[in-house]
């Protein structure tokens, strides 16, 4: 199924060009993505796929010809983490996540999820081979991987990678002519607004996902560039779930779009969002509860309604720590402190950020020896964390 579609792209538009990357200047066609493929070690268990590497796509292709499951990974000092008992037999995609609920897992899903997901987004948002993507966002992120990656592998959707979110890494993407899709989370968007990238004429169409968009914000791009940036909501555990197709700013805070083709969604009596989705992962190695995907129907972690105008969210019950769109799991920074000699206990919590488009704070809380270094400690993290888990407040008890 998701080899068919790239062998019949790479047959009829081989020697077009697929995607440009910074390591890369030139740009790759489908056939140099094809061959590099083959020269993919595919050795072990699993493949892993490094997100901001130009192997990215060569190292997903190879391992699903190979018959074995790719595992997205950030960058390449991110630690992969062992599967925890065996991988289901039919796994093409592992996304080590701690998503909403704040326990690192790795989730399982099989081909027809990976296509049921890739198919929904391209359809429900319109993409098309005339208006490329550009991945100012991680590809191994499930937004990312959904809304970017899965678009080129299945429909040939070309894309422009950069090296990050500033606008001085975009500029010559942006140059380049042509449409562009552009997703971003609301705290890059808020700084492409101030520093006019959102006016540029080639994006096409704006999405945001991650974290809360504010009206704020959303009516102020409008306002400023007559550019509609769209909410596009998921999880991690089950894909896109709805989009914003309207063409004009929202008027209630917690709308985040339309049921996507395919997805049916009620509000339990608990109050929290759920989902019956064709792309939801077939399981986990650590369930957030007992039988979290024993039914059909997924449960979320976000607590909202689900009315005939579209979904509305007003709360995520979860433990994860959303930092500008990204999941902190505070028992994995409470795990590195607590390793470290000297260091009696660590309290990480969440605190909701003075600027709206960030949402969240880490805030720790350590009791440690009087000898100690502070510095020190903070250093020890920074080296065992990535750059977003770094907490903004700290507390020190000798």
């Amino acid at each position: 199924m998701l080899l068919e579609r790239w062998n019949e792209i790479v047959a009829s538009r081989g020697e077009e060009i697929a995607l440009w990357h910074p390591e890369m200047a030139g740009g790759l066609s489908f056939s140099e993505i094809d061959r590099m493929a083959s020269e993919v070690d595919v050795c072990g268990e699993i493949v892993v796929a490094v997100g901001s590497l130009l192997g990215f796509f060569p190292s997903l292709i190879a391992a699903w010809r190979s018959g074995k499951p790719a595992l997205l990974v950030e960058n390449a000092r991110s630690k992969v983490r062992p599967v925890i008992g065996e991988i289901p037999v039919g796994t093409l995609v592992i996304k080590q996540t701690c998503g909403a609920s704040g326990i690192e897992r790795s989730l399982f899903f099989g081909e027809e999820r990976i296509f049921a997901e890739g198919k929904r987004n391209i359809n429900g948002l319109g993409l098309h081979m005339d208006r490329r993507g550009m991945a100012a966002i991680s590809l191994a992120h499930s937004y990312g991987f959904g809304c970017l990656a899965l678009p080129l592998l299945l429909e040939g959707i070309p894309l422009d990678i950069v090296a990050g979110p500033l606008p001085m890494h975009m500029q010559a993407a942006l140059g380049r002519g042509g449409e562009i899709f552009l997703p971003g989370v609301p705290a890059i968007w808020k700084t492409w607004w101030q520093t006019g990238l959102a006016a540029h004429p080639a994006i096409s169409l704006a999405l945001s996902a991650g974290s809360p968009l504010s009206l704020e914000l959303e009516h102020g791009i409008f306002s400023d560039t007559g550019l509609k940036v769209r909410n596009f909501y998921g999880t991690s555990e089950t894909g896109a779930i709805a989009y914003d197709a309207s063409d004009s700013p929202r008027a209630a805070p917690g709308f985040v779009g339309t049921q996507l083709p395919g997805i049916l969604a009620h509000r339990d009596e608990a109050g929290r969002i759920t989902v019956v989705s064709d792309s939801a992962a077939n399981g986990a190695d650590v369930e957030a509860w007992p039988g979290e995907f024993s039914s059909k129907e997924y449960r979320t972690l976000d607590r909202g309604e689900v009315t005939e105008g579209g979904i509305f969210v007003t709360c995520c019950v979860g433990r994860a720590i959303n930092v500008a769109g990204r999941k902190v799991s505070p028992a994995r920074l409470e795990k590195i402190l607590e390793s470290i000699d000297g260091v009696h206990s660590a309290k990480v919590e969440r605190g909701q950020s003075p600027d709206y488009e960030r949402f969240e704070e880490i805030h720790v809380r350590l009791a440690m020896d009087g000898t100690l270094d502070k510095k020190a400690i903070r250093e020890q993290l920074r080296a065992r964390a990535e750059t977003w888990e770094m907490p903004r407040h700290w507390e020190f008890e000798c």
